[in-house]
């Protein structure tokens, strides 16, 4: 390349991604921490006034509140994830925000299975405990301890009816309806919840992105044509 040839913008810039993954983990470490403050204030509102209001209501409130918080905690996430990068147009702000929420998924999916982990290695241990303790006369126990033999009988009839009428009631087609009129409704739930939260995540990056990169020509001395950088 001569003195006289033109400077191209792949001769200044080298070729990689412009996202910006250190500011994308700040704003979904801030989202997490906000949405965990938040949390912990609905549940102290939520324990203090469960008295005075009825089930229903509090339910309600619940879901209400859940949702609120996370889309709030995303979109202040989101908006400090563009705050912190640089020369992003409203589109990529709106990205990062996204980035953001899918980052905040994932951590939350990840301690999600990490807790089922751990409930299922709980469950194991209570099963084994409850086997060991098959094996010991109970009902000796029970007359050691002086316990009439008619009530002894009575526990062992209610023991022997308890899965019957559990599996009756689990196999109701009421129950059955019910249950799953439940999960639907949970379901919608939560789709919608997760839909706000993207959508409160891409508002906050779209405010919160600064000013745009620009290049554009210029003329130097020697009449070679080279290129700048403006923020605009």
């Amino acid at each position: 390349m001569t003195a006289d040839s033109p400077v191209q913008t792949e001769d200044l810039l080298p070729v990689r991604s412009r996202i910006n993954w250190g500011a994308i983990l700040a704003g979904a470490v801030l989202a997490l921490s906000l949405h965990f403050l938040l949390t912990l204030l609905g549940s102290a509102v939520g324990l203090s006034i469960s008295d005075k209001v009825n089930s229903n209501g509090l339910e309600i409130g619940a879901i209400v509140y859940a949702i609120v918080i996370t889309a709030v905690s995303l979109f202040v996430g989101g908006y400090m994830a563009s705050q912190l990068t640089t020369g992003e147009n409203k589109i990529e702000g709106s990205l990062y925000g996204i980035f953001v929420w899918a980052t905040v998924s994932a951590l939350l999916l990840a301690l999600m299975a990490s807790g089922l982990r751990m409930g299922l290695q709980t469950m194991t241990g209570l099963t084994a405990a409850v086997d060991n303790t098959r094996q010991v006369d109970w009902e000796a126990s029970a007359r050691q301890a002086g316990v009439p033999q008619e009530r002894i009988e009575d526990w062992k009839t209610k023991a022997r009816e308890t899965p019957a009428a559990a599996r009756q009631a689990v196999e109701d087609p009421q129950n059955r309806q019910a249950a799953a009129n439940a999960a639907t409704k949970g379901t919608w739930y939560a789709f919608f919840g997760v839909w706000i939260s993207m959508m409160a995540a891409a508002a906050g990056g779209y405010l919160g992105s600064g000013p745009t990169l620009h290049l554009f020509s210029v003329s130097s001395s020697r009449s070679v044509e080279t290129r700048g950088v403006a923020m605009a």
